[in-house]
C-alpha cells in the first residue's frame, strides 16, 4: 500500500518539474511514511511514497527490469505475484527482488498492458515503457484502489489522490457541472467523475494508454455473467468456503503484522475466522488483533458488545472504543479533507477513528467490506427482486395516499416511500437510478439557483449506470442491479472511504470477500442462492457455518450504522445550521435559501427525514470550503 503520482508530456515531451515531482509525492506522505523514490526520462516523471509492507528492504519503488527499458509503480498489493513469478522465471526472466511489484515489470515485458489480465489484487499501478514512448495506467478490477488522472491535451497528470494532481498550480480548481448533477442524485462520484472539472478517476478494471497517438482507455475486466442454472446450493457454499478460505489465506501475506477490522456482523466474523484457521494452519503463534468502534449503550445499534462476543469465541486479541456527538464535527471535516470526495456515507468518521486505533498497534488489516453488494445484503434488493409481483399495488393511487400518511421522520417510512417510488418504475434502469437517488430530478430543479439549473439538468443522471447495465440487460433485475452495485457504488463510495480514511492513517486494508476469483464465481449464482424468501445473502450465510456459530450468523443486519440522525435532531443541529446557511457557504453559492431552510425545518421536526440529503449537502459544503476555496480543516489530521 503506497501512494504514486507522476507526469506525462506526451506531445511536447518537455522535462518533468523535478521540484513539483517532490511535492505532488509528500502531499501523500500519510500514504508512505516509511521511503520515497523518483524516476525521470524525457517527458516523463514518476514520484512514489511507500508503506513497506512485502520485502520491507528490496521493495524500493519505481522500480525497472534489467536494462531499464521498463519501470513501474504500485499502490497496492499483487496477490498473485508468487505464481506469476513462478511463471516468468520458468520462461527466462530473472527476479532482483522479493517484491510484488517487480511481477509487474517482467510481467509487462512479457505481455504489455494486458499484465492487467494477470494480476490478482488491489492495485493502482503506472508502467513506463521506454522502447514504446508509452505510459500504462491501470485501476484493480474491482476498483479497491483509487487512480485520478488530468489531461489537457498535451499532458497527463495522475496520482493515487487528487491531492498529487491538485499540487500543480496550474490545475484549475473549479466545480464540474455534469459531475454536480451526478453527486446530488447518488451522493457519491462514480467514476470517472470527480467534482473538479477536467479531473477523472479512472473505472474498476480498466487501463489507460497514452503515447504518440494521445490518450485511450480501454477495459480489460470484460468477464459477463452467465448464471448457472444447474449448480446445487451444497455445491455453492462448498466452492465458496473454499474460494473465500484462499482468498483471506493469500492476503495475509505481509512481512508486517496483520489484524482484522471486527464488527457484530457475519462478513467481518467469517473473514477473521478465516484468518485465524489460516494463521493456524501457517503456524503463526500469536492470536489474529481486532478492533471495534461503537458509540454506547445509549445507541441501539452499537456492536461493540456483539464484536466482542464473536472476537472470544474466535479466540482474538480484542480493542473496541466510543465515539460520541461532540466527536462528530471535527471528524466529519477531518474525513473529507482525506477522501477529497464527497460521499453519503455517515460511517466515514467513525471508520476513521476505528482505522486510527488499528494502526497503533498492526499496519495491514483484512475486513469484511464488500459483501452486500454481490450477495443482495442490502433492502433494496428485495424491492428488485420481489416488486414485479406487486407492482400492480404500486401503481394504485391508494397506495400513494397511505404512503404520504407515514411517519415523517422514521427511516424506515422514508426507505418505504423510495421504494414505493421506485417500483412505480418498469423501465429497469430508471427504476436502479430511482433507487439509489438522493435527490430526484424535481428536487434538484428545485435547489439550484436558476442560473446553475440548465448546465446541471442537462446531464443525463443514469448514464454511470447505463456504461454498466448494457452488459447484463439479458439477465433479471436482480442480478443486473447486483452488478451495477458492485461496479459503481461499492468502489466509489464504500471501498473509496475504506482506502482513503485508513491510509490517512497509514493502514493498509485488503477486502477478501471481492476477491475477483470470488466475485467472479459469486456473480454465476442465481438470484435465489442470493434473495430466498426474506433471508438476504443466503449462500453466503450458509457458508458461514463453517467458520461461525449460527447466533452470531443470524445477528440483526447493523451495517456499520451510526447515530447521526439523532444526532442532527439534536447535538448537531447547531453545527449544520452554522455550516450550511452560513452567507459565504458553497450552499448559498449554488443552492435556493429556501429549499435549504425548508430540507432543515422538515428534518428538525420531524415532518420529514433528510438525513441523506444533510448529509450530502454537508459534504459538498465542507468539500467545496477544502478544495475550492482551500481552507483546511482546524481540526487535528
Amino acid at each position: 500500500m503506497c501512494g504514486i503520482a507522476g507526469v506525462f508530456h506526451y506531445v511536447t515531451r518537455e522535462p518533468v518539474d523535478r521540484d513539483l515531482l517532490r511535492e505532488m509525492a509528500d502531499s501523500m506522505v500519510h500514504r508512505g511514511p516509511d521511503d520515497a523514490g523518483y524516476y525521470l526520462d524525457d517527458g516523463v516523471g514518476f514520484g512514489f511514497r511507500r508503506l513497506s509492507i512485502i520485502d520491507i528492504e528490496g521493495g524500493h519503488q519505481p522500480m525497472s527490469n534489467g536494462d531499464e527499458s521498463t519501470w513501474a509503480m504500485l499502490n497496492g498489493e499483487i496477490y498473485n505475484f508468487r505464481e506469476l513469478r513462478a511463471e516468468l522465471e520458468s520462461s527466462g526472466h530473472r527476479f532482483r527482488t522479493a517484491s510484488d511489484t517487480e511481477t509487474i515489470v517482467h510481467g509487462y515485458d512479457r505481455w504489455g498492458p494486458q499484465v492487467t489480465n494477470h494480476l490478482n489484487g488491489m492495485f493502482g499501478l503506472a508502467v513506463w515503457d521506454r522502447t514504446e514512448q508509452q505510459l500504462v495506467l491501470a485501476r484493480d478490477h474491482m476498483g479497491i484502489k483509487p487512480l485520478y488522472y488530468f489531461d489537457d491535451g498535451r499532458r497527463l497528470i495522475f496520482g493515487s489522490e487528487l491531492r498529487t494532481i491538485l499540487t500543480d498550480p496550474t490545475v484549475q480548481r473549479e466545480v464540474d457541472p455534469a459531475a454536480l448533477r451526478i453527486f446530488l442524485t447518488y451522493g457519491y462520484l462514480p467514476s470517472p467523475y470527480t467534482l473538479f472539472a477536467n479531473i477523472r478517476k479512472l473505472q474498476p478494471g480498466h487501463r489507460l494508454i497514452a503515447g504518440r497517438n494521445g490518450v485511450r482507455i480501454e477495459r480489460y475486466w470484460t468477464t459477463i455473467p452467465r448464471i448457472d442454472t444447474n449448480i446445487t446450493v451444497g455445491d455453492a457454499v462448498d466452492n465458496y468456503t473454499s474460494l473465500v478460505n484462499d482468498a483471506v489465506d493469500r492476503q495475509m501475506v505481509s512481512d508486517v503484522p496483520v489484524g482484522s477490522l471486527l464488527s457484530g456482523g457475519v462478513d467481518s466474523g467469517i473473514v477473521t475466522a478465516a484468518m485465524c484457521a489460516a494463521a493456524k494452519k501457517n503456524s503463526q503463534s500469536d492470536p489474529v488483533q481486532t478492533f471495534t468502534v461503537g458509540f454506547g449503550d445509549d445507541f441501539e445499534w452499537d456492536e461493540i458488545e456483539d464484536a466482542a462476543e464473536t472476537a472470544n469465541i474466535l479466540g482474538t486479541t480484542h480493542q473496541s472504543f466510543e465515539i460520541e456527538a461532540t466527536d462528530f464535527a471535527d471528524f466529519f471535516e477531518t474525513s473529507t479533507w482525506h477522501l477529497e470526495e464527497p460521499v453519503l456515507s455517515q460511517s466515514t468518521f467513525a471508520y476513521y477513528q476505528l482505522t486510527k486505533q488499528a494502526s497503533e498497534h498492526v499496519t495491514v488489516v483484512l475486513t469484511g467490506q464488500g459483501a452486500d453488494e454481490p450477495w443482495a445484503g442490502y433492502h433494496r434488493y428485495f424491492g428488485e427482486r420481489y416488486g414485479g409481483n406487486v407492482r400492480w399495488l404500486v401503481d394504485n393511487p391508494l397506495t400513494h395516499g397511505v404512503m404520504s400518511r407515514l411517519p415523517g421522520s422514521n427511516r424506515h417510512a422514508s426507505r418505504l416511500r423510495r421504494a414505493t417510488e421506485s417500483l412505480g418504475e418498469h423501465d429497469p434502469l430508471s427504476r436502479f437510478v430511482n433507487i439509489h437517488s438522493v435527490f430526484g430530478d424535481t428536487d434538484i430543479a428545485s435547489l439550484l439557483h436558476d442560473d446553475l439549473a440548465s448546465d446541471v439538468l442537462d446531464v443525463d443522471a443514469a448514464d454511470p449506470m447505463r456504461y454498466w447495465q448494457r452488459d447484463v440487460s439479458h439477465l433479471d433485475g436482480l442480478a443486473q442491479l447486483l452488478y451495477i452495485d458492485s461496479r459503481m457504488s461499492l468502489p466509489d463510495d464504500l471501498l473509496l472511504y475504506g482506502d482513503k480514511l485508513a491510509m490517512a492513517n497509514s493502514l493498509e486494508t485488503r477486502v477478501p470477500l471481492i476477491d475477483v476469483e470470488v466475485m467472479e464465481f459469486v456473480e454465476t449464482l442465481p438470484a435465489n442462492f442470493k434473495l430466498r424468501g426474506r433471508n438476504t445473502k443466503h449462500v453466503h450465510k450458509l457458508a458461514a457455518s463453517n467458520w461461525l456459530p449460527d447466533h452470531v450468523i443470524n445477528r440483526i443486519k447493523r451495517g456499520f450504522a451510526t447515530p447521526v440522525d439523532a444526532w442532527f435532531q439534536g447535538e448537531l443541529d447547531s453545527f449544520l445550521n452554522d455550516t450550511m446557511l452560513a452567507p459565504d457557504s458553497a450552499c448559498s453559492e449554488f443552492f435556493k435559501r429556501s429549499e435549504l431552510d425548508r430540507i432543515l425545518a422538515e428534518h428538525r421536526s420531524g415532518t420529514r427525514n433528510h438525513r441523506r440529503k444533510l448529509t450530502t449537502l454537508l459534504g459538498f459544503e465542507l468539500w467545496h470550503r477544502q478544495f475550492i476555496r482551500g481552507s483546511k480543516p482546524t481540526s487535528s489530521l
